[in-house]
């Protein structure tokens, strides 16, 4: 027999005998602490018995059941009379979400002893893309299908995915590889300092390699890539200094150079 394997087998023989005395030692230990598991029992036992009871007790049959008045939302099946504290509250979540895609979530709250509430938490836009319409966005890419024709003041435009092989549509949670460019790029911009106190109108990326985005619905701001991100917006900050204090009007600013570039507004 090979030395490795004859070594691996006195291991596993030796570890056998120190099994057996753990196990012995423990047997010993509770004969002379009966007590330890006389309790343990015990408290399983109550336990059991105070589960059953519940399930039994009348005092936990759901009695009403609070939903939003307007809500289109309907009950996958009655609730009256189910017990509160045995409801999956998770699984009757799932089944509501499903019934409202423009929902980001829904809650059920148990309220004991006998009451249930249904709580829709509607989606938070964040931006809008123009398709047929101007469709408000949410941070996860769902396309809310509330349209209009005019783009909203209040939300920063996405463009550029006119390209896209598979078009965005609304109602739906999109993956485009562009839409949550778009999306990342707008948290980018929305935590930048510098641009807090700017009114973010509009992010392009049409160009994935060359994004760019228009502060106050007048500047254009023009940069790389994703990953160079970083850098130009350290050299935009510089460069909103200097128009700062020059008080100047521009049309843009190119910061994929050392030395950003101002031009006039045309």
């Amino acid at each position: 027999m090979p030395r490795s394997k004859r070594r691996r087998r006195i291991r596993v023989i030796g570890v056998l005998p120190r099994l057996g005395r753990g196990l012995w030692a423990v047997c010993r230990w509770s004969l002379h602490h009966p007590h330890t598991f006389m309790i343990a029992g015990a408290a399983c036992l109550t336990i059991w018995l105070l589960w059953g009871y519940v399930q039994r007790s009348e005092a936990f049959r759901i009695a009403s059941v609070s939903m939003p008045a307007h809500s289109s939302l309907r009950l996958p099946q009655p609730l009256i009379g189910e017990n509160l504290l045995t409801l999956d509250l998770r699984a009757l979540s799932e089944q509501l979400k499903r019934q409202d895609a423009s929902l980001k979530e829904v809650r059920v709250v148990r309220h004991l002893p006998n009451a249930v509430s249904i709580e829709p938490i509607p989606r938070d836009p964040v931006a809008q893309v123009r398709l047929d319409r101007w469709y408000p966005v949410d941070s996860d890419g769902f396309i809310l299908p509330e349209g209009r024709r005019e783009p909203m003041d209040e939300l920063t435009r996405l463009v550029g995915f006119q390209r896209l092989r598979q078009p965005l549509k609304p109602g739906a949670n999109h993956t485009n590889d562009r839409l949550r460019l778009a999306l990342r790029v707008l948290e980018r911009l929305q935590a930048t300092p510098s641009l807090v106190s700017r009114e973010l109108t509009e992010v392009n990326v049409l160009n994935p390699q060359q994004i760019r985005f228009r502060l106050d619905g007048a500047t254009e701001v023009r940069c790389g890539s994703e990953a160079e991100l970083t850098a130009h917006l350290k050299r935009l900050r510089m460069a909103l200094r200097v128009v700062a204090r020059q008080q100047a009007t521009v049309g843009y600013i190119d910061v994929r150079f050392e030395e950003p570039v101002l031009g006039p507004q045309t």
